[in-house]
């Protein structure tokens, strides 16, 4: 009997050390393995989604070197234009972006810079460490991730180095040169495309317009009208495939009354009633103000050209002609300076209408509302007629 207590016991014991099974074993490999697969492919997604998104902001980090950055904004009006906007051309290659080209006098680089000291071409290279592609044109692209991946920064190169600059040359009380327009030199200095900076100049017509057409690049280039003593000048921001207006008034009498000038130009019979500015809105991003035909006939309008200072620079996206709506965005907001084209709006002889802009958005192409009020206005319109006033404060 004792002997077979003591057996048992040993038994016992046998079994308690005998360990996992081959099965068991088998099992926890098994399990092991599948989740170590799980692991990997949920780091692999990790992984290259971390690599793409580094990649686009790259790309987007490249872009505005070379056209700018839109938010950048100084005394109301965009500041940045990035390497195109100080040479006047788009760079050959990404290395234009850190290391000037020829000598250029106009390069102001550089425009990007490396990541890691010690490496500093690592701004040419994708997540994958692939260098991009880029020849010169409007577009980037990376194939690190076995995808083509493009950054496309502007519709045509054209939209970039030929833009039109155009607009009206006035005296001190509005008044426009007429027959003495030959006397007025107009002149807009910008880069040239090969690191220097060149001009082109022109004289107004009877009514004080002037073009410089197809020939601008995007940035800011300073403008600027001589009289013979006289000289007026101020800096004007081209954007990419927009015709910017502008205004250069000098500071002395030199043409007699307003819309006179030697028997030229417009005849001030649109005029601004007095107090009519207000702001609308919830958060005051709509503005309206009244006008009034003062002459003997109807007169039609096709457009305005709404000159405006604001900080941070803003831009609007509808426009109505007393109460109803001729013009919208489309996605295209519209700055200080820009015309804007409708059907024809008729405005009958001694009558007033109330033209109303709406949808101040900033920056300029932006989504942020914005608060319009206190904001000065020179609205032209399209028959030669202008008004200026302030949107008030409260």
């Amino acid at each position: 009997f004792q002997r077979y207590h003591n057996n048992k016991f040993l038994m016992n014991i046998k079994d308690k050390n005998s360990g996992f099974t081959l099965i068991e074993v088998v099992l926890v490999i098994v399990i092991i393995g599948i989740l170590s697969t799980v692991a990997i492919k949920s780091l692999t997604v990790t992984v290259k989604q971390k690599r793409f998104d580094a990649t686009a902001e790259e790309m987007d980090h490249i872009s505005k070197a070379i056209v700018g950055d839109e938010r950048l904004v100084g005394d109301g009006i965009r500041s940045d234009f990035g390497y195109v906007g100080d040479v006047g051309a788009l760079p050959s290659s990404l290395d234009d972006l850190v290391t000037n080209p020829g000598g250029y006098s106009t390069w102001n680089g550089p425009y990007i810079s490396s990541s890691f000291s010690e490496n500093t071409d690592d701004y040419k290279r994708d997540g994958w460490n692939e260098l991009y592609t880029y020849t010169g044109g409007v577009s980037l692209s990376s194939s690190g991730g076995g995808t083509t991946v493009t950054k496309q920064f502007a519709n045509s190169a054209a939209n970039l180095t030929s833009n039109t600059v155009t607009g009206i040359v006035r005296d001190f009380d509005l008044s426009i040169p007429g027959d003495s327009s030959s006397n007025v030199t107009v002149t807009i200095s910008y880069p040239d495309g090969s690191g220097s900076t060149t001009s082109s100049s022109t004289s107004p017509n009877g009514s004080g317009e002037f073009t410089f057409s197809s020939s601008i690049p995007i940035g800011t280039h300073q403008l600027r009208a001589v009289n013979g003593s006289d000289t007026v000048s101020k800096y004007v921001a081209v954007y990419p495939g927009k015709m910017i207006i502008s205004e250069l008034r000098f500071a002395s009498d030199l043409w007699g009354g307003q819309g006179g000038g030697g028997g030229g130009g417009g005849s001030g019979d649109i005029v601004y009633v007095d107090g009519s500015s207000t702001s609308g809105g919830a958060h005051h991003d709509h503005m309206s103000f009244d006008i009034e035909n003062t002459s003997g006939s109807s007169i039609s309008i096709t457009s305005l050209v709404p000159v405006f200072t604001s900080s941070p620079a803003s831009s609007f996206g509808e426009l109505k002609w007393d109460g109803t709506k001729i013009w919208n965005d489309n996605n295209d907001q519209t700055a200080s300076g820009e015309t804007v084209n409708f059907a024809s709006q008729s405005i009958s002889a001694g009558s007033t209408i109330t033209v109303e802009f709406k949808k101040f958005r900033t920056p300029v192409d932006g989504n942020t509302k914005f608060d319009i009020r206190g904001t000065e206005f020179t609205v032209t319109f399209s028959n030669g007629d202008e008004v200026t006033f302030t949107v008030p404060s409260s």
